[in-house]
């Protein structure tokens, strides 16, 4: 055989390419995997873009080793989910690639949505088949959402899966896929209230809104202000997801609601943009959630996001009963980003020398523009020290390189445990190709494993020049931080108290610390005051007890007062405390065991890895559970508790980081 398909090789490689496909397809019409696979069968139809056909969709249940398998040409497979969708192309620039994307929402035998859980994600009915074409690390997407979760914000959930799929010639193996949430309005992913056609209360229309920068679609505006660094260029604008405004056949209620949300978010660029944009009670420090901005603008740098700013760039608006700021995320699209495609120049996929806000510095005509509101918060010495305080103390935790190469190498391992990625890049042979225009990785001899070591390698080079750049992020000069915080850490004792504790790790004229807690996160009142130090480079720890906490969830915060009055903040940090919620996990990140507080006596308690696989299952004794994690991988997890009555009183990422 190898010399025939030497021969043909040589002189048919037609021939050869066909023969070639033939055996592949007939290979993968039979698979095992350590990955889900989902069966997806349109019955005839031609999947469209724009336009959702209806299909079936079906998960293979895994057998007692956690085995997935699929045979097109067996009557037996075993399903673990199965239920009518509608499905459709989605996507930009991919919808032309030959693997395409797909949204898929779950609908009944009547064809209306219903919600679902899959593979242990919470329950909702929309959600994305990302084909990952133009990554072929298949990575990116998922670390950054990762990343940002580890943040203790909310990014979309992801799983991998391997897909078959019959539209066209029958069933077939489509590859490896990340079946992920969709950014939506839900409890469990933004959670903002519900606004329907019917409201126009002055109080109701104030929230939620969740609107995204830059996607041309109905229901939109342009901002008043230019984009960051192009005066010339066409002004960004912002499209309102959701409500469904264009939905609505109310056309007074419609312009209401439209006209509120356009008139607070010109507001506060207007704020922003204007003299007093510092103050702390005029500028735009009431409108805006500074820690979850900060959070969301390093996830754009540590990624280095071309796309970010400017599309794929999602925010919401609360109520104003729940603080009423803007929010930013949650965060999508990644493709784009960590040195895999080559914009108008060099240095957008170099792991040195710029950063991503400043896209419309050099890409001075790519359309869209980016928003002004990153650059303009770094001239904020307030905002900017905040950043990089925050940015250190996720470097020394969440984001160190140790985790960040622990996560890598475990998606590596689950991506090729029982060759997936063989079989995806076998059906679609694009390893040597260029998706995306970059001139700094190789094609010719690439692989897999190089396509992940090159992120790797990325990501480690980027972060140690942001480690040694981070104070020039913006040109302001806002000279020595007087503080350099370490992590927050709250605690609940004895149910009657809370513990805050926090360290530094470098005081420079530090005056004292003034502990801060507020019910709503935007509101906050003094408790009392700690000295500081003074000037040391040594790492200092410091506590101070609540004794008087509020019920329910409450937040704090350090701030810090120099010798001269200068003031900065630490991050925020949320505690709920036992007996206010139906049950509370902590901590998270957990290391070596996780407690659980107020819990059904009886109550089943699982953990479910990125696979959707059992991998704890424990049953609690009494209100109080301790689980063991120290023999599970650092990575993330879902945590779910069920009481006896079958009701799930807990569901939670978790966190696994040593």
């Amino acid at each position: 055989m190898a010399l025939n398909l030497h021969f043909l090789r040589r002189s048919c490689a037609g021939s050869l390419m066909l023969l070639l496909s033939s055996f592949a397809a007939f290979a993968q019409s039979s698979i095992t995997s350590n990955l889900p696979i989902v069966v997806i069968n349109t019955n005839g139809g031609v999947i469209e873009n724009d336009n959702k056909i209806a299909a079936t969709f079906k998960i293979t249940a895994p057998n007692g080793s956690g085995i997935h398998s699929f045979d097109i040409n067996s009557g037996s497979n075993v399903f673990q989910f199965e239920s009518n969708i509608g499905i459709e192309i989605r996507g930009n620039t991919s919808i032309y690639w030959d693997k395409k994307s797909y949204s898929v929402e779950i609908r009944d035998v009547g064809g209306s949505s219903v919600d679902a859980s899959l593979l242990g994600m919470p329950a909702e009915s929309d959600w994305v088949l990302n084909a990952c074409y133009g990554d072929k690390s298949f990575i990116r997407d998922v670390f950054a959402h990762e990343m940002y979760t580890r943040t203790g914000r909310y990014s979309p959930r992801t799983r991998y899966v391997e897909v078959f799929k019959n539209e066209i010639g029958g069933m077939s193996y489509h590859g490896v896929y990340i079946l992920m949430e969709k950014v939506k309005r839900n409890s469990n992913r933004i959670n903002i209230k519900k606004l329907a056609e019917t409201d126009t209360d002055a109080a109701k229309i104030t929230g939620g809104y969740l609107l995204q920068v830059g996607e041309d679609e109905d229901m939109k505006w342009t901002s008043g202000y230019a984009g960051n660094n192009a005066p010339s260029q066409p002004h960004p604008f912002f499209h309102v997801e959701y409500p469904k405004l264009h939905n609505y056949t109310n056309i007074s209620v419609r312009d209401l609601q439209f006209n509120y949300i356009k008139g607070r978010i010109d507001n506060f660029e207007q704020v922003l943009a204007g003299p007093d944009f510092k103050n702390e009670t005029t500028g735009y420090r009431p409108l805006l959630d500074e820690d979850a901005m900060i959070d969301y603008l390093l996830l754009q740098e540590i990624t280095k996001n071309s796309d970010n700013w400017r599309a794929s760039t999602f925010f919401y608006k609360q109520r104003d009963d729940e603080g009423g700021q803007i929010v930013m995320g949650a965060p999508w699209d990644f493709d784009k980003s960590m040195g895999n495609q080559q914009w108008c120049y060099e240095l957008s996929v170099l792991p040195t020398g710029s950063w991503a806000w400043q896209f419309n510095i050099y890409c001075t005509d790519r359309p869209p523009m980016t928003v002004f509101w990153p650059a303009r918060l770094l001239t904020d010495c307030y905002f900017k020290n905040r950043l990089i305080m925050r940015y250190q103390q996720l470097r020394q935790t969440q984001w160190s390189n140790a985790s960040v190469s622990t996560f890598i190498d475990q998606r590596l391992a689950e991506l090729t445990a029982q060759n997936a990625m063989q079989r995806n890049f076998t059906k679609w042979n694009i390893l040597e190709t260029a998706v995306m225009f970059n001139e700094h990785y190789t094609l010719p001899g690439n692989t897999y494993a190089k396509e992940v070591q090159y992120l790797k390698t990325w990501l480690l080079d980027h972060l140690a020049w942001m480690d040694s750049n981070i104070s020039s992020i913006s040109s302001e000069n806002c000279g020595v931080l007087p503080v350099t915080f370490r992590e927050i850490e709250l605690r609940e004792v004895e149910q009657s108290a809370v513990r805050v504790s926090w360290s530094t790790s470098e005081e420079v004229r530090n005056d004292y610390f003034e502990v801060e807690r507020s019910a709503d996160a935007r509101h906050f009142q003094p408790l009392g005051k700690v000295k500081g130090k003074g000037d040391t480079s040594s790492e200092q720890h410091y506590d101070f007890l609540d004794t008087a906490p509020l019920p329910g969830t409450a937040y704090y915060r350090i701030r810090q007062v120099d010798t001269d009055g200068t003031v900065s903040f630490s991050t925020m940090k949320p505690i709920t405390r036992a007996g206010n919620e139906a049950a509370v996990l902590f901590p998270n990140p957990a290391g070596e065991q996780v407690v659980l507080k107020n819990v059904t006596p009886g109550s089943v308690i699982m953990i479910r890895d990125n696979a959707g696989r059992v991998v704890q299952r424990t049953t609690s004794a009494g209100k109080q559970a301790q689980v063991p994690t120290g023999m599970l991988r650092p990575g993330s997890y879902v945590l779910t508790v069920t009481n006896p009555g079958g009701k799930v009183e807990i569901q939670k990422h978790l966190t696994v980081d040593r």
